[in-house]
């Protein structure tokens, strides 16, 4: 559905109706291998991301030293559609510690780049780095998070990261958080995510964003790459079972990966990590309505490495 709108999902306990398949921008500025794009680049991607239907952008410091924040802040101004804007707290500035100051420079400083007074969300970047501690303790990133948002800067707040028990802890700990961002733990190839952060997520009402859904592009544009740079081998076996259990579906494996995790409700979006407006084509052509049969979900689940 080429040029078609994307469906939509409830975003957790905001209400909020977001566009299931969303933009995220870690490429959309340009690709290390390629080199920086020209604003104008991205700006033609959020054009067109709005012409598709998509009303959600998501970014954060560490993309591009700032650059996706600087390119999304000028593309969408003087934007009229309603959207929604994700950014996040941690990694700059450097080195960044989550103590409170650090915590509000760096917000601050995503302000500037992105040329506006406040954001929708604002999301800790990567827990992990955190640590318990480091989001709860006294003067730390959760206290001035909730001061951001009590000076109306940002309207909720937001967890990502890739320790699933990390955040399924905070999630229980706190009802602050209104949404969780998971990568590399929940697609076609692995699945930990499914067990382990998204019951309570759905308990919480927090709103599951999937983001790199395609692992990393093993499962679309850079399998053969990652495949002979030895990247990911312990999921290689695993890969070419999935591939030879989907080789009779109608679709190819990017196309049934987003399906994939789309069949599940508990998800409330996928970020599409696009560096072209065609890729973003592709990404939202998957947002049709059209989800995988209960008794495929249930055979590839059950394939291990």
């Amino acid at each position: 559905c080429k040029g078609g709108l994307v469906q939509y999902r409830r975003f957790g306990k905001t209400n909020w109706q977001v566009s299931e398949i969303s933009m995220g921008g870690s490429w959309f500025y340009g690709r290390p291998e390629y080199g920086l794009l020209p604003v104008s680049h991205g700006v033609a991607m959020v054009e067109r991301a709005l012409e598709l239907g998509i009303n959600y952008f998501d970014t954060a410091p560490l993309y591009g030293q700032g650059r996706s924040e600087k390119v999304l802040g000028h593309a969408l101004k003087g934007v009229t559609e309603p959207y929604y804007l994700a950014t996040k707290v941690g990694y700059f500035p450097a080195p960044y510690d989550y103590t409170r100051d650090t915590v509000w420079r760096g917000f601050e400083a995503s302000l500037l780049r992105l040329q506006r007074d406040s954001v929708d969300l604002v999301q800790i970047h990567e827990a992990e780095q955190a640590g318990w501690d480091g989001i709860f303790g006294r003067g730390r990133t959760l206290e001035a998070l909730l001061e951001i948002q009590e000076q109306g800067l940002a309207k909720y707040i937001g967890l990502t990261g890739s320790d699933l028990v990390l955040m399924r802890d905070v999630l229980a700990e706190s009802d602050a958080f209104v949404s969780v961002i998971t990568f590399l733990k929940y697609d076609l190839l692995e699945q930990s995510a499914k067990e382990i952060l998204l019951p309570t997520a759905a308990e919480r009402d927090v709103a599951v964003i999937c983001a790199s859904p395609l692992h990393a592009g093993l499962l679309g544009s850079k399998r053969n790459r990652w495949i002979e740079e030895g990247r990911y081998t312990h999921l290689h076996p695993k890969l070419e079972k999935i591939e030879a259990l989907l080789a009779e579906e109608s679709g190819d494996i990017p196309d049934l990966g987003l399906r994939y995790l789309l069949s599940d409700p508990r998800v409330s979006m996928l970020l599409t990590g696009a560096a072209t407006t065609e890729e973003l084509e592709i990404s939202t052509a998957v947002s049709d309505g059209r989800h995988l049969a209960t008794d495929l979900i249930s055979k590839i689940e059950s394939i291990d490495i």
